[in-house]
């Protein structure tokens, strides 16, 4: 349903003014001239009203934008207005919008942020055809904003009034977290992390899965000859195995902040997941691996699967939303990300706090299954509140 509302614009009071005092001195003073004065000037304003109502009559509007952005980045918004009618156009239209940051569940947010409100003018719109405008901005807090409803106005011929329509059109955009860019020192410490972990694994099996054979070459492995094939053909031929893929990786994020949280802590918070959120990006770009995001909550979340453009735009979503917490949920969040993955998986666990995780208190599922001892050696603690982070990460 269409809400319409009419306002006397500021111009419309003083002219309503003048009108009003020549209209009284013509009464007062039975000044006949003045009444017509007076005629000739309310002719104006019922021409205004009557054009304001047909200059938005049977106006359409539709508004393009992305699913997401990432915050600090421009944000494009384009919006197409059609005139339905066969014979008259439309003068001076401005399609309005309004962005406003929808409140977290737990109401950590601000739940009265001023929205931010913008719009596009149309001068004239011809019977029967379209034209598009957009308008752009950026938003510099990751988190889920509300668009809208939007709505077409007009002042049109006059300035003397305001007519607006409220079409309803609400929809939902998520702003991802800003991305940084990881150093070589960060590469080069990932290359050296999987090179270590494929070594362990070559002492305890093959290169690969076997998949078939093929002919002696040089530089084959012995172990690879494959006899009772090369018996058969007459020649040797060796095992061939598939080419060993990428090592998994499960990212985890403990975000903490303690009650009385200054603009550093929250600056901190930030940090940890743009970080979190690059290392994400990163990974599924390259590809070729198993990756779990999980993040804390009430009920740790965890978002998994081969890295892929889809698990990339999931796990921006997630991280869009993921808030700090003054508890310490961490210990749940691991333990339900071991549960998950399989052995050998590299996990990077990355923090607003130094975290030692041979405290057997703070961690008590970790340390008591051997396997999980034997895991948690193996992880990679970032503590965005060290200086030790520039050397793998630059926030832009």
């Amino acid at each position: 349903m269409k809400l319409r509302q009419t306002l006397i614009c500021r111009e419309g009071w003083y002219y309503l003014v003048v009108l009003a005092l020549v209209f009284a001195g013509a009464i007062l003073r039975e000044v006949n001239l003045l009444l017509i004065l007076a005629g000739m000037l309310l002719g104006p304003v019922i021409f205004n009203w009557r054009a304001m109502g047909l200059t938005l009559r049977g106006l359409e509007v539709r508004r393009k934008m992305p699913e997401g952005v990432c915050a600090g980045d421009l944000l494009v918004a384009s919006v197409q207005l059609s005139n339905t009618r066969r014979h008259v156009g439309s003068w001076a239209v401005v399609v309005e919008d309004e962005v406003r940051r929808e409140p977290s569940p737990n109401g950590n947010q601000p739940r009265h942020e001023k929205p931010i409100r913008t719009g596009v003018l149309f001068p004239y719109v011809p019977a029967g055809e379209s034209r598009s405008g957009a308008y752009r901005g950026r938003l510099p807090q990751r988190g889920r904003y509300r668009l809208g409803p939007l709505k077409i106005s007009t002042r049109f011929p006059f300035g003397l009034f305001s007519r607006t329509i409220d079409l309803g059109r609400v929809r939902t955009l998520t702003v991802y977290p800003r991305l940084g860019r990881l150093t070589r020192a960060w590469a080069t410490r990932h290359r050296e992390s999987f090179a270590g972990a494929h070594r362990r694994e070559r002492r305890h099996g093959p290169e690969g899965d076997f998949y078939g054979v093929r002919e002696w070459r040089t530089g084959d492995s012995r172990r690879w000859i494959h006899h009772r094939s090369s018996a058969r053909v007459g020649k040797i031929v060796v095992r061939q195995f598939e080419q060993p893929r990428n090592r998994d990786v499960a990212v985890l994020i403990d975000l903490w902040k303690p009650k009385k949280s200054g603009q550093q802590h929250e600056e901190n918070v930030e940090l940890a997941v743009s970080f979190a959120a690059t290392v994400v990006a990163d990974l599924c770009r390259k590809g070729g691996t198993n990756l779990l995001l999980g993040t804390p909550g009430d009920q740790p979340v965890y978002t998994s699967g081969p890295a892929s453009t889809q698990l990339l735009n999931d796990t921006m979503q997630q991280l869009a939303l993921v808030e700090a917490r003054q508890d310490d949920p961490l210990d749940k969040v691991l333990d339900g990300a071991l549960r998950r993955i399989d052995q050998g998986t590299e996990i990077i666990l990355v923090g607003t706090r130094p975290v030692d995780l041979t405290d057997t208190k703070r961690f008590p599922s970790l340390w008591s299954d051997p396997n999980r001892r034997a895991a948690a050696r193996g992880i990679r603690c970032i503590d965005t509140s060290s200086e030790k982070l520039n050397e793998y990460f630059r926030a832009e």
